[in-house]
């Protein structure tokens, strides 16, 4: 019979490896959705602190929602028309998210990004179902939003076919 103080090689007791196994291994792909906020980077760091107990995959998603006015009419984005400007912008996104990723400390961190006609919110959802993501982790708000929980992260909250974790504000990302 196995003693429930009993220890495994590496020293620590088999019964809490157990249960931290029981525990987490119910997420295997978590999604931050970024817009590279303050508030984002401490859920992004909480997410990776997740992915670390149980070596989920981790994705940091930024979504830029695009608009086209009337379809491609003279007011159409120039995400249309100037693919020089679109390189750029592709260029200088993967380069704040490999910067917002190595604030994270988590080596495996993929990054994504896209570009979609939908809402932040609706891409994030789209995104999660196609990929089987487990778990969303999102901020309360975004940049220049104050107070209660952001339409996006309400929206994320509200229709997602996974868990939800909505970081709180004030916490501590230590």
């Amino acid at each position: 019979m196995i003693g429930f103080a009993e220890r495994i090689p590496g020293g620590k007791p088999a019964f809490h490896q157990h249960l931290r196994r029981a525990v987490m291994s119910i997420y295997k792909r978590i999604l931050v959705a970024t817009d590279f906020s303050n508030i984002n980077l401490l859920a992004a760091k909480r997410a990776a602190k997740l992915a670390k107990l149980d070596n989920c995959e981790l994705i940091l998603l930024h979504v830029i929602e695009h608009f086209p006015a009337n379809g491609g009419g003279p007011l159409a984005s120039v995400f249309q028309s100037n693919s020089a400007q679109n390189d750029a912008l592709a260029r200088e996104v993967l380069g704040r998210l490999d910067e917002f990723k190595r604030s994270l400390g988590h080596e495996e961190t993929r990054t994504e990004f896209r570009i979609t006609p939908r809402s932040a919110r609706s891409e994030i959802l789209r995104f999660a179902k196609s990929h089987e993501v487990d778990l969303i982790v999102v901020a309360p708000h975004g940049q220049g939003v104050i107070g209660s929980l952001g339409s996006t992260a309400t929206g994320v909250l509200n229709n997602a076919d996974c868990d939800v974790l909505a970081v709180r504000e004030d916490g501590e990302d230590g």
